[in-house]
């Protein structure tokens, strides 16, 4: 009898500290994406959905990111609960606290984007830059409590890494997939627009499209001249191109100009290939930079072509007659006046 007393008060204590329906809350989603500006201050952008599966209404949510001190999240959402947003320093970083304003009740659904910046996250020194994320599960807040969140056979969970202008990685982790052996991130060179010191350029992005709860992402990278000038050269051709755009609108024979500016963007990809290859790509973006120089000239060319046509009538559009009607008009007027008398 004490046994049974013993079991059922110690199922109880259990069920107070961790609620029943806890592990039955899902966590579906949880992508980073962080963006690393050129002065080190870093944006963070996380996607979530998260799914209430138990017999018990969701809070709201809580987790851990790393830098010490970041500014109040901006939270996006079609979700019609509501929600308030609550900071708190903790051992390890910043605690952020998602309380509800109404709780989610079983089988609904709660996603969103949270987007917060940090000044105190990655490390810059000179003109090299180095930041671990760690990928952590969020808790789930059921009763008032902070509780494990279940995570399903499949879940997304992803990152994206955006490295500051004409920056290079030198060491990133995880690099290799466990399970299926190859490499575990992708490395793009993509144009990209945010507010900030580095709207409208090529960024090198890094990618991971599967993750793991308790992965940590390492990175280290530097400044390279060489990915400066690609960076430029491919600034400079999507200008030229937005140029010949607008002059073939206005009507303007651009043919040589986009013929110039086609082997341009040839010679930028096999730039491009070199420096992924770590080979010399400077015979590249040399001829790149001169077919874009010709692509500049037949512009200005083709500019003062139509202008000349505008602006002076050639001799042999002029009417035959043209000269010979002020004389005309002379002879006409002496009749005029010569039947009046």
């Amino acid at each position: 009898m004490i046994a049974k007393k013993m079991i059922f008060f110690s199922l109880a204590m259990l069920l107070a500290i961790y609620p029943a329906s806890a592990g039955e809350v899902t966590l579906n989603r949880w992508a980073l994406n962080v963006i690393i500006h050129d002065n080190g201050t870093v944006e963070e952008i996380i996607q979530t959905e998260i799914e209430n599966g138990g017999s018990s209404p969701l809070d709201g949510f809580s987790f851990v990111v790393p830098p010490s001190k970041i500014t109040e999240p901006v939270i996006s959402t079609f979700s019609p609960n509501g929600q308030k947003v609550q900071l708190q320093p903790v051992t390890g970083g910043t605690k952020v606290t998602i309380n509800f304003n109404s709780k989610l009740e079983t089988g609904k659904k709660w996603d969103g984007r949270i987007e917060f910046n940090a000044d105190n996250w990655a490390e810059k020194v000179g003109q090299d830059y180095s930041i671990n994320i760690p990928v952590e599960a969020p808790q789930a807040i059921i009763s008032g409590k902070d509780t494990r969140i279940s995570i399903p056979a499949e879940p997304e969970i992803r990152s994206q890494v955006f490295l500051p202008k004409s920056v290079n990685p030198t060491f990133v982790e995880p690099s290799i997939d466990p399970a299926t052996k190859k490499p575990a991130y992708k490395k793009l060179l993509q144009y990209n627009k945010f507010t900030g010191a580095d709207t409208g350029a090529d960024l090198i992005v890094l990618t991971w499209f599967k993750l793991n709860i308790g992965d940590v992402m390492s990175i280290k990278a530097s400044y390279s001249d060489e990915l400066n000038r690609i960076v430029e050269a491919n600034g400079r051709f999507k200008r030229l191109s937005d140029s010949i755009k607008t002059e073939k609108t206005k009507g303007k024979d651009v043919s040589a100009a986009e013929a110039h500016l086609s082997n341009a963007k040839d010679y930028n990809n096999q730039a491009l290939d070199e420096f992924w290859g770590k080979k010399d790509a400077t015979a590249s973006l040399d001829s790149a930079n001169n077919e874009m120089n010709q692509a500049e000239k037949s512009l200005q060319a083709s500019d003062r072509t139509a202008t000349g046509q505008t602006t002076k009538t050639p001799e042999s559009q002029k009417t035959p007659a043209s000269g010979a009607l002020p004389v005309i008009g002379i002879l006409l007027f002496i009749t005029l006046l010569r039947r009046k008398k």
